[in-house]
């Protein structure tokens, strides 16, 4: 009876810590599966910030973000190896935004010279029109000398030159306010030359 005794202790010491083993592997199953959830939650919201990042999430909230993931990076605890990891990563886009930064900065002094050689060549023609307005205005008047007559200054090379006298009706339809008589015209009078 003893020995019974003695196996039945045994079984039962047996069974129990069967029991214990089988409690701590469902405790050790069960937080597997809180582990497994919350990296799905994680994938989820990171899914939901790249889909609203898509459809035009406004540019400060991703800053925001940005600014709170830096934040959050510098309140985490790095072994040196992440820490230089981080740094060597953070460096190369640093330099690459530079890089980006000086070949704008090299288009936007271009453009720049470029604008600069525009309003030069602006202020030259506008200088030429003038020119031209002025000598346009010169030559579209004719002071009347004495022994002039229509079809003479038509012909004069001031005018229309040699062998146009035929051109002399359009300075008098011209200046009717001036003349009553094309045959008869007074120095001193500033003519107004129609130009073709």
């Amino acid at each position: 009876m003893r020995y019974f005794l003695i196996a039945f202790l045994i079984l039962c010491c047996f069974s129990f810590g069967l029991l214990a083993q089988e409690e701590a592997m469902g405790e050790e199953a069960m937080e597997e599966e809180v582990m497994e959830e919350e990296l799905i939650e994680e994938d989820d919201e990171a899914l939901e910030e790249a889909e609203a990042a898509e459809e035009g999430e406004n540019v400060e909230e991703v800053e925001e973000k940005e600014a709170m993931t830096m934040l959050s990076l510098a309140e985490q605890k790095w072994t040196p190896t992440q820490a230089d990891s981080l740094i060597k990563a953070l460096t190369v886009e640093e330099e690459d935004l530079n890089t980006q930064l000086a070949d704008l900065q090299e288009q936007i002094d271009a453009l720049q010279m470029e604008v600069s050689d525009m309003d030069t060549k602006i202020a030259e023609l506008e200088s030429e029109k003038a020119e031209l307005e002025e000598k346009l205005e010169q030559i579209s008047w004719y002071k009347v000398k004495a022994g002039d007559y229509l079809c003479k200054i038509a012909e004069s090379s001031e005018v229309y030159g040699y062998g146009k006298y035929a051109r002399w009706k359009a300075i008098y339809n011209a200046n009717k306010d001036k003349i009553s008589d094309p045959n008869l015209i007074q120095p001193g009078w500033n003519l107004f030359i129609p130009r073709p």
